[in-house]
């Protein structure tokens, strides 16, 4: 964690110099979008017992804001994702709104929230409802005057309602890059 940190603030403290004008202006609108892609098997031995796991996820989630005022922008983003675990596939589909103020160095916060449902396929026909709440700190790499890189870690606490009454709280902390594009 420690190198990770020291290769933030130095890629911050270089980047710095080579800032110039920057889109972040009342009026401008903002495109961004990041997508993932998981895979991982795991073994579990309990005993003799012998337990073994595969998962395979796909996340697209793309977004459009606008600068209210200079370097504040609001928005909304769209969540897609596919999962598949075992014989159990799902999908979901997300919709929330996102507010994000740069500050003249690159540096941003941000504040989003996400409404999710949760569809089985195949044999399995479950439903969930999910929401979260995603306040984070990042930096935006200017590419040219249009184009940005901007990773940011993030906290995230989400709660998951299950159709057969059970509910699921997470507390996750992500580093996630984001692409945008200003209008």
């Amino acid at each position: 964690m420690k190198k990770l940190i020291f290769l933030l603030l130095l890629m911050l403290s270089i980047n710095s110099y080579s800032q110039e004008k920057k889109p972040i202006t009342e009026g401008n609108i903002i495109l961004s979008g990041s997508g993932t892609i998981q895979s991982y098997h795991s073994e579990t031995t309990t005993g003799t017992s012998l337990t073994k796991t595969s998962l395979f996820s796909l996340n697209l989630s793309p977004g459009v804001g606008y600068f209210i005022i200079d370097n504040l922008a609001i928005g909304g983003n769209l969540t897609v994702s596919y999962y598949k675990q075992g014989l159990n596939k799902y999908y979901t589909l997300g919709l929330g709104p996102w507010a994000r103020y740069y500050f003249n160095n690159g540096i941003f916060v941000k504040g989003e929230t996400n409404f999710v449902i949760f569809n089985g396929l195949g044999s399995n026909n479950s439903r969930q409802r999910s929401y979260s709440i995603t306040p984070g700190v990042g930096y935006a790499f200017f590419l040219n005057e249009k184009v940005s890189l901007e990773p940011c870690l993030s906290y995230i606490y989400s709660h998951t309602h299950y159709a057969d009454a059970v509910n699921e709280r997470m507390n996750n902390l992500q580093l996630e890059v984001r692409f945008s594009i200003f209008l």
